[in-house]
């Protein structure tokens, strides 16, 4: 771990902005490996239960021999939500705490030749990287955070990172419900708007606390994260995606955007998705970055 961190303070002073994207993907990955990610991890199998044991396939025979993965977006749902006023006055120039998945749940088939690949971790680590590739784009002048231990988080700080995980994903936010709870968002597809919720006091000191103890403006927050394997989809397979995804002014203890993205993804090639599954989630990820909010109509 301490070799991770030298690793990193390293790259904070590196010019070259690819040479600093990559040596942040590499840390992520170490980190993850050594004390794994700060929320839940629940590797399903769906038909025998097995749990993680289930996802140790062979080597697969057949993925990433015939060029890219191609896939068709069906069955989509979606809730964009933006605070007008938390975003026209986004400080590019401050520091923002970059979080794990709360909670990522993998199921797979009890049979899958192209799950090798797939557990609850890769899937996060997928996140991060269109994440971090999306988060440069839209400002390059931000410093960005990991919250793990031994990065942005002191490495003594390793169990409040767990109870901070289940404070975050039960804090009450919108209908008097869960933030971990998707059914606000599910009741709202296709609606895009301009709101400012007025947060329950737990909740925004719960943010001021974050901002002042690790001297951070801005937290990126995947809440949850679902995604499901289905051997049956397209002509190679394919899976379902399910996210909550959020961005907070900590200091001002506020949301800044949200968005809630459903949709199956369906093979139209002879390619398996064996890696790249939040790669249809990062255009619908860019909309929130990019989005000009003088020119949005709620509806």
């Amino acid at each position: 771990m301490k070799k991770s961190l030298e690793i990193r303070n390293v790259g904070m002073d590196m010019k070259n902005r690819r040479g600093f994207k990559a040596l942040k993907l590499f840390c992520l990955f170490v980190v993850a490996m050594l004390v794994g990610c700060a929320g839940s991890r629940d590797g399903g199998d769906l038909e025998s239960g097995a749990g993680d044991s289930g996802m140790k396939d062979a080597p697969c025979e057949v993925c990433g021999k015939r060029g890219d993965i191609e896939l068709k977006i069906t069955d989509e749902k979606s809730y964009r939500e933006w605070n007008k006023k938390a975003f026209v006055r986004l400080d590019s120039s401050a520091v923002m705490g970059v979080f794990p998945a709360l909670s990522v749940k993998a199921e797979r088939p009890a049979k899958c030749k192209f799950c090798h690949s797939y557990s609850a971790d890769a899937l996060d680590f997928d996140l991060a990287r269109v994440e971090d590739s999306l988060m440069v784009k839209a400002f390059p002048k931000m410093r960005r955070e990991l919250m793990l231990p031994g990065m942005r988080l002191p490495d003594a700080d390793s169990s409040f990172v767990d109870s901070l995980s289940k404070m975050l994903l039960e804090s009450v936010f919108a209908d008097g419900k869960k933030l971990a709870d998707f059914t606000p968002w599910l009741e709202r597809d296709g609606v895009e708007q301009d709101i400012s919720r007025e947060l329950p006091a737990s909740f925004k000191n719960l943010l001021n606390a974050l901002a002042s103890r690790y001297e951070l403006r801005y937290l990126s927050i995947p809440v949850a994260l679902q995604v499901r394997m289905d051997t049956d989809l397209g002509k190679s397979g394919g899976f379902t995606w399910k996210i909550l995804w959020t961005l907070w002014d900590a200091r001002y203890g506020e949301l800044v955007f949200l968005v809630y993205s459903e949709f199956t993804a369906e093979t139209t090639s002879r390619v398996a998705p064996e890696k790249e599954w939040a790669e249809p989630f990062a255009a619908r990820l860019w909309k929130m970055l990019s989005t000009d909010l003088s020119k949005l109509e709620n509806h």
